[in-house]
């Protein structure tokens, strides 16, 4: 289903646009088209839209000395942040930049980093791990001790924290770190070291590796867009029938894309690779074992039971109810016909 927070924020930034637009009104300025726009999209999918390209609004607003009512501001406060990916608070950042307007999470003083310049530990280790030690240490103040148990898998009686501690160690991340920013969320973490400039730089790197900003949002967008089709809410924890298109489970659907990727598992049609950018991060989940076969909710393992199809090869293995075929038996299908 889609995750609560994501969707309660959309409607805050819907409600802050709004009121934006009507502070733009009381100084004369009356954004008719913006006002439209929300009403017929909503305040997210018009800030979107925006982001790649600089409005007549925006110029109005900077002659009025207002740029912060204008979209890029808003989505660059800390709480909007988790709705969009970095490129895209990227480029809201810099056009503000352009037009010398100051945003205020730029203040953020941090301290300094101090590199120990061993790197054993650094290097033996994945960049996911690493990324996952940088994130619990500085954010929920995990101890080397612990970070050594709980990410690497180490008895940490044995490891003493050492593991941990020289990764932390090699990027400057010291004890002055540990939870510093403890209730923020990653994409506000993001966001602050990226402002501090290059020494960051491997810090950014590892921990935009967890962001799944852009999937999760492309994820719930697919998922509305259904509800809105088919003018009904989203069903219950286990599905009755054949063939639907969404995994309802977000998490499960995520981490199938991640395992498996966005290419069809059968034909390798990839949606982005025909359609652009209407296709990107789109692709249908396919339950390996039918969902209609099952008496109780199960556990869903995401790299074992769900598989990545086009919607034509979907509807293939589901196009006969007393007849599922199993991917490689349409696989087979396929290849015959080449």
């Amino acid at each position: 289903m889609i995750e609560p927070n994501l969707l309660e924020l959309k409607k805050e930034l819907h409600i802050e646009l709004l009121k934006a637009a009507k502070e733009a009104r009381s100084l004369g300025y009356n954004p008719t088209q913006f006002n439209r726009m929300l009403l017929e999209e909503g305040g997210y999918v018009v800030a979107k839209k925006l982001i790649v390209k600089t409005s007549s609004g925006f110029n109005n607003l900077w002659e009025l000395n207002r740029l912060d009512l204008s979209t890029e501001a808003i989505i660059l406060r800390e709480k909007f942040r988790p709705l969009f990916t970095i490129e895209e608070l990227e480029l809201a950042k810099n056009r503000l930049h352009e037009f010398n307007y100051e945003i205020d999470n730029e203040k953020t003083n941090l301290p300094p980093l101090q590199p120990s310049g061993r790197i054993r530990e650094f290097n033996s280790y994945s960049d996911i791990l690493k990324a996952n030690i940088i994130f619990e240490h500085i954010v929920n103040g995990l101890q080397h001790r612990e970070l050594d148990e709980v990410i690497l898998g180490l008895n940490s009686q044995n490891s003493k924290g050492f593991q941990s501690m020289g990764i932390l160690h090699f990027l400057g991340i010291r004890a002055d770190y540990k939870g510093l920013f403890e209730g923020k969320e990653l994409q506000e973490v993001i966001g602050i070291l990226s402002e501090q400039g290059k020494d960051y730089e491997e810090p950014v790197r590892l921990l935009s590796l967890l962001d799944n900003t852009a999937l999760v949002n492309a994820i719930n967008d697919d998922i509305e867009a259904e509800q809105v089709e088919e003018g009904r809410g989203i069903e219950g924890a286990v599905q009755y029938y054949y063939g639907k298109r969404y995994e309802r489970d977000l998490n499960n659907r995520k981490l199938a894309i991640k395992k498996h990727g966005l290419d069809c598992y059968v034909c390798g049609f990839n949606f982005e690779d025909t359609y652009g950018d209407r296709g990107k991060d789109f692709i249908e989940v396919h339950h390996i074992q039918p969902l209609s076969t099952l008496e109780e909710a199960m556990e869903i393992n995401p790299e074992t039971d769900l598989v990545p199809l086009c919607a034509n090869c979907h509807r293939m293995v589901h196009r006969k109810k007393d007849n599922v075929l199993s991917v490689e038996e349409l696989k087979q299908i396929v290849k015959k016909s080449i």
